[in-house]
């Protein structure tokens, strides 16, 4: 079983290092220590996309992810959308803030609200909403557009949600829609869409 220790190091590096390790020794098992809740989720979801069995303990305020080794011959599978397939062509929508605009910050939540409650009544919906920085308030329980971004990702649309940036922000607690994801699945959607648009 090899070991590789993750504490004190920011998203996206445990993921990154977890990819390395298994890729230099597929047949290896692997135990990762990560220090925080999002980095435990991170490298669990990645090692469970891979087609691995993954488990964690807690080990003071530390976190063991043991991830099983692959047997010989045997391929990961392709990774699967978390969420329903839709349509490659359709845009990816990148939200770093919760106003759009600037100027008045009164009148950058209300159009924000405005935007996207819009686009829950057009036809054509974004593959994917990237939530990121003060963007990621806008997946919280008391958001004023948590309905229509549930109701889009009841749709099919994939909204991932910056881990890193809930925990700055002291509101992983309050989130209450779209995945917690880091910059590896993150990076990996912007890369492979079409089209990015930024709000």
């Amino acid at each position: 079983m090899r070991y590789i220790d993750c504490r004190g190091l920011n998203c996206p590096e445990p993921v990154l290092l977890t990819r390395k390790a298994l890729a230099e020794e597929p047949s290896a098992g692997l135990d990762v220590v990560v220090d925080n809740e999002t980095a435990r989720e991170n490298v669990m979801r990645f090692a469970k996309n891979q087609g691995r069995e993954a488990a964690w303990q807690q080990e003071g305020e530390n976190y063991r992810v043991t991830i099983s080794g692959q047997e010989a011959g045997q391929e990961a599978p392709a990774q699967q959308p978390e969420a329903a397939a839709v349509d490659a062509d359709e845009p990816v929508l990148f939200i770093a803030t919760d106003q759009l605009g600037t100027g008045s910050s009164e009148l950058g939540l209300l159009l924000m609200r405005n935007f996207i409650y819009t686009l829950t009544h057009r036809e054509n919906l974004p593959r994917a909403i990237v939530l990121m920085n003060a963007g990621v308030k806008l997946s919280l329980a008391d958001s004023a557009v948590i309905e229509e971004l549930e109701e889009m990702e009841e749709k099919g649309v994939q909204i991932l949600v910056c881990g890193t940036c809930l925990d700055y922000y002291q509101l992983k607690e309050q989130h209450k829609t779209g995945t917690v994801s880091n910059m590896y699945d993150i990076s990996d959607l912007l890369l492979e869409a079409s089209r990015v648009i930024t709000v």
